[in-house]
């Protein structure tokens, strides 16, 4: 079945998909269709709550649940890496923070030729879509975009403020905002929330007013691959419904789904390596050996402490005060569940470093698997407690995906290599030892219990390397798989055309030529913006 022509079509309503669509939408001579795998999420109150991440990223009904391949530098476990499944994508289930990356991460990119990718070129970008309703926004932020971002408000905890302090104690700077672009020290992040609710792209670009009649949304088409006529990236042949469509763009198609749903929709439709592409039974329609590769991500420990119930998010196992404040919530925008539970943070220096290496958020609670609603669920988290996690900014570890299959269901094969590079390992040793430090500040003195990650006999070096082989995992900020480069064998160029391809672009954080130095939604974002400027502007 062929549906209608459409001037542009994009692949994927997250982070990206979304901004991009209504910005291209705001023509009045295009038509465009936005197309998403998952559902519109209208009807699930969990998606507005923000709290709810910890129950949506656990389950399937808005996400898809990918697993790694055994991860060897992580003692052959395998790591989750949800990913939304919904209109807004992962900024539909994500924790919500709103941080930009160091400034050295886009003059990085410049360096390697990319230079409209260097912080004063791409700041603009982060401005246009952020309406910033936090404390003195200054310049440094955007109040006229479409993303509402705030700052806290009440904390959570007397937990929060201590964190912030104990780093100022064990002598870091005090960091007044994360978004500046030489942040450093302890501070308080910025959230993707409005009126006590989340904000995600969809909920931010989708649902604005007026409402853009050339937008289209189709929602529970899967895409399979991309069809070309000649060297044209043509159609697109998704599977909705069980029923095989094909929908045909005049001018271009845009992938904006993900570090994993990106390169294995180019993979499947004959874009990669020739050789591996042969293995898996697939024809190669042009040799591009780097889709899939570059694949990286920031991987963290945790350190956590026990402490008095009454300071942490433990009440939260009782089944019925999480239900009172899930509705308190969701009805109201108030009560605890109005914000999610990584409220400060930092960006520390390891030694020798001229810049930060390692970023943390602090949580009152062991775990965000805390939140209970089933009262015959067993307690994952069965302690008060507080933990603060540790991510490498910059790791040097590089892994992969790719498919094994021409077939939707044909699982793909991921491997992200985790802990390859021991330049990794090295900052997350020094890194448990820096949150350990903090934690024996006084200003815990009277939270502060048994050390229960790594624990108190957890002492040496050596110990130390094996507990975190043992235990480390992701912050779930995948990225790089399809990377922008001036060189021939970077997947994009600087404007995010598929080299060899007409007709085609990516639009997300598999584009990134390296991780910025943060959560990675706000990178995403700015990528959008860019890639619609470039898109009006195409002569």
């Amino acid at each position: 079945m062929v549906d209608k022509d459409w001037t542009h079509i994009i692949i994927g309503a997250g982070a990206a998909g979304c901004v991009l669509a209504y910005r291209l939408a705001k023509n009045s001579d295009f038509n465009v269709l936005l197309i998403e795998a998952g559902g519109t999420g209208s009807m699930d109150p969990t998606l507005s709550v923000p709290m709810m991440t910890t129950i949506l990223l656990r389950g399937n009904r808005h996400v898809w649940q990918y697993l790694t391949d055994e991860e060897s530098g992580l003692e052959n476990r395998k790591i989750s890496l949800p990913r939304g499944k919904v209109l807004g994508g992962s900024t539909a289930i994500n924790g919500m923070v709103y941080a930009r990356g160091l400034g050295i991460d886009y003059d990085t990119w410049a360096q390697s030729g990319l230079t409209d990718w260097s912080w004063s070129n791409v700041q603009p970008y982060f401005l246009k879509s952020e309406r910033y309703c936090g404390k003195n926004p200054g310049e440094l932020h955007g109040k006229t975009g479409s993303l509402t971002v705030s700052s806290r408000q009440n904390s959570l905890s007397p937990l929060v403020e201590a964190f912030v302090e104990a780093g100022i104690g064990a002598g870091y700077p005090r960091c007044l905002d994360f978004n500046e672009p030489n942040a450093e020290g302890f501070g308080y992040y910025d959230f993707t929330i409005r009126k006590g609710r989340r904000e995600s792209a969809a909920s931010a670009f989708l649902n604005s007013a007026p409402k853009l009649k050339n937008l289209h949304i189709k929602t529970g088409c899967e895409v399979k691959r991309i069809v070309f006529k000649g060297q044209r990236a043509k159609s697109v042949e998704v599977v909705q419904s069980g029923n095989t469509k094909y929908f045909t763009a005049e001018q271009e198609i845009v992938l904006c789904a993900g570090a994993i749903g990106t390169p294995s929709i180019l993979l499947r439709s004959g874009i990669g390596n020739s050789d591996e592409l042969k293995s898996v039974n697939i024809k190669t329609f042009f040799h591009a050996p780097e889709v899939g590769k570059n694949l990286h991500d920031h991987v963290l420990v945790r350190v956590g402490y026990g402490a008095p119930e009454e300071v942490t998010l433990h009440k939260l196992t009782r089944v019925d005060r999480a239900a009172f404040a899930f509705f308190q919530a969701w009805l109201f925008g108030l009560g605890p569940m109005t914000v999610f539970p990584l409220e400060a943070g930092a960006y520390i220096r390891t030694k020798g470093e001229d810049i930060p290496t390692i970023q943390s958020h602090f949580m009152p609670a062991l775990s965000s698997a805390t939140l209970r609603f089933n009262p015959f669920q067993s307690l994952e988290n069965n302690k008060p407690g507080f933990m603060a996690n540790a991510s490498v900014m910059r790791p040097f570890s590089r892994g992969f995906i790719m498919v094994t299959g021409p077939e939707l269901r044909s699982p793909p094969k991921i491997r992200l290599n985790y802990l390859s590079d021991e330049r990794d390992i090295e900052h997350l040793l020094e890194a448990t030892e820096i949150l350990r430090d903090v934690f024996s500040q006084r200003q815990f003195d009277s939270f502060r219990k048994e050390e229960l990650s790594p624990g108190k006999q957890i002492k040496t070096r050596k110990s130390i390397s094996t507990w975190i082989r043992q235990s480390a995992s992701t912050v779930h900020h995948l990225c790089g798989s399809c990377r922008m480069g001036v060189d021939e064998n970077a997947v994009v160029n600087a404007e995010l055309q598929v080299r060899g391809i007409d007709g085609l672009r990516i639009a997300d954080a598999s584009i990134f030529p390296s991780i910025p130095s943060a959560n990675t939604a706000a990178p995403t974002i700015m990528v959008a913006e860019k890639a619609a400027e470039y898109m009006l502007n195409r002569k």
